[in-house]
């Protein structure tokens, strides 16, 4: 089986106020990010997203925390090591250059977005469920911009008004009977995935999980439309891309996107209507192939 840094391989910020509400106090000892290939500030973004350029950036020292709970709207959280969860609760937050560690949130989600929160921003950050948390973050109105999330058994939930943008999400851990994907979706509008290494492949384990993108749902009829998913290097499942045939569906689209070798079944699934457009194997000459259902 591939290393991960080879399987990325294959796959080929100002200054701001910190603001908190709700902060425990968490261990005493700074964290200083270990020093990587790319300079501080200055993501790498020529190369596919993975343990360089993605998360806090290297060199960055982060001061201890507890559980965030996050109410006042515009509050900007920086540099913090996060020892417990984060709900956001208000509108217009930022999370930057902070690491979060959460293997028990109180919702299913490491970040719980509130329900009727918008604006939500988190860039330069590693969240981390652990290997017990479900979701890493859900559910509506929020972008991720060059975020780490592993350790959880799905990545991010996308509902309407998301984007996931030059991010790494990998090694999702499968919790029970569930199905490990690094992003899904049920219902939801407006929705882009663009620049990312999804790679829902568990290496320590040997666990292909499920998908690296799963839309559709298993509990009724609910609708799905203006999905964008452009540009990104995808890894592992069953079916890496598994869109599912019974899905209520509208301008969904899969473009230029690149799979690696590690799936059970094939790089992609999905039923008619679903456009999938310069899609690609990466580095084995193979030709990409879709499996049509319905």
């Amino acid at each position: 089986m591939l290393s991960l840094r080879r399987a990325v391989a294959l796959l080929a910020a100002p200054t701001t106020v910190l603001l908190l509400a709700g902060c425990a106090a968490g261990t005493d000892t700074d964290y200083v990010r270990p020093t990587a290939s790319a300079a501080v500030g200055e993501p790498d973004d020529t190369q596919p997203p993975g343990p360089d350029n993605t998360g806090v950036p290297a060199g960055v020292t982060l001061r201890p925390s507890g559980d965030l709970v996050l109410t006042e709207a515009g509050e900007v959280v920086d540099g913090l090591d996060v020892d417990g969860c984060v709900q956001v609760l208000a509108s217009d937050v930022t999370i930057q250059n902070t690491r979060i560690r959460c293997g028990d949130p109180e919702t299913a989600n490491v970040v719980q977005v509130g329900d009727g929160v918008t604006g939500l921003l988190v860039r330069d950050t590693e969240i981390d469920g652990l290997g017990t948390a479900d979701i890493g973050v859900g559910w509506n109105d929020y972008t991720l911009l060059r975020v780490e999330v592993h350790g959880t058994n799905d990545g991010v939930r996308l509902g309407d008004d998301v984007t996931v943008e030059r991010s790494w999400i990998h090694d999702m851990t499968r919790q029970g009977d569930l199905h490990p994907d690094c992003v899904q979706a049920t219902q939801g509008s407006d929705i882009v995935v663009r620049g990312n290494t999804l790679d829902v492949y568990a290496r320590d384990t040997g666990d292909l999980n499920n998908a690296a993108v799963m839309l559709g749902s298993e509990t009724g009829s609910r609708r799905l439309e203006r999905v964008l998913v452009e540009g990104n290097w995808f890894n592992g499942g069953n079916y890496t891309v598994n869109v599912r045939q019974d899905a209520t569906l509208d301008d969904v689209v899969f473009r230029d996107n690149v799979y690696g070798p590690d799936s059970r079944y094939g790089p992609a699934q999905a039923p008619a209507g679903v456009l999938f457009e310069g899609e690609s194997m990466a580095g084995s000459g193979e030709d990409w192939t879709l499996n049509e259902v319905g």
